[in-house]
């Protein structure tokens, strides 16, 4: 992967990694530092939905006249709050994941403002994306009748639009932890799709279900989703996607330099 390695050039601190650390089975990590973290992830989600409200406001005042015009305001609304809110809430998942420090107030912000124009682009772009498979799909279910090729056209929707998502699945990590132009973050960022697959089907599985009974359950679950409605989804997605940046990132980058571990640590934040 030497071809993705040479695009990177490193100049945000990132996560720390104790030199000849035994690794844990990451299944065991995780929960390990779910419940270790689990205070700090509430007060990470409070913070993080009050970036949410603008745009799910419009989508619900929008919905009962217009579906489609509800999505695009929702995404729209939420390109200006919630897509540099996700910058700033992955750098914070990603510390806890690698077991770095943060300041979770002041360290959220600064990756907000730092990231604001990128994290933002990013949002549209992918949000438009997903909204152009929605379309597509009902499109060949509504207004085409080609038997067998309306199934293998909505079946190709649908892998590109799960692909789509998982190249999200890595872009604000990406964003947070890279000085890369937006363009070559997405680029990389769909390779890291493909070759993180298994992790990627174990996020989404985990990620949608999680939201899916936050949905099914309304409106009781409205005593859940302020407190972890958001972050534990998105901790788990940051979890799964790092261990693909590192390997095919991070590593190669430092490999190059002839300055592999000597360090403490790989990164300092």
């Amino acid at each position: 992967m030497g071809l993705i390695s040479n695009l990177f050039n490193y100049a945000k601190p990132g996560p720390g990694v104790e030199k000849n650390q035994q690794q844990k089975r990451r299944f065991f990590l995780f929960f390990e530092l779910f419940f270790r973290k689990f205070w700090k992830l509430i007060q990470l989600n409070l913070l993080y939905v009050l970036f949410w409200i603008p745009p799910l406001i419009a989508g619900t005042l929008l919905t009962p006249y217009n579906a489609t015009f509800a999505y695009l305001a929702f995404f729209l609304i939420g390109t200006f709050t919630a897509g540099p809110a996700t910058a700033g809430a992955v750098y914070i998942l990603r510390n806890f994941a690698t077991e770095t420090p943060v300041f979770l107030l002041s360290d959220f912000f600064q990756q907000f403002k730092e990231n604001y124009k990128q994290s933002a682009a990013a949002f549209l772009l992918n949000s438009l994306a997903l909204f152009a498979c929605y379309a597509s799909y009902l499109f060949y279910g509504e207004h085409l009748d080609m038997g067998f090729m309306n199934y293998l056209f909505k079946a190709m929707v649908l892998i590109m639009a799960v692909l789509i998502a998982f190249e999200t699945f890595h872009v604000f990590l990406m964003i947070v932890t890279v000085d890369l132009k937006l363009k070559d973050i997405l680029k990389n960022c769909f390779l890291f799709s493909l070759l993180n697959l298994i992790r990627n089907f174990c996020s989404l599985l985990f990620a949608v279900g999680f939201l899916w009974l936050e949905y099914k359950f309304f409106p009781l679950s409205m005593f859940i989703f302020p407190f972890i409605g958001l972050t534990f989804p998105l901790f788990i997605i940051t979890f799964n996607a790092y261990p693909v940046v590192k390997k095919y990132a991070i590593d190669p980058y430092f490999e190059s330099q002839g300055n592999a571990q000597d360090d403490e640590s790989l990164f300092e934040d």
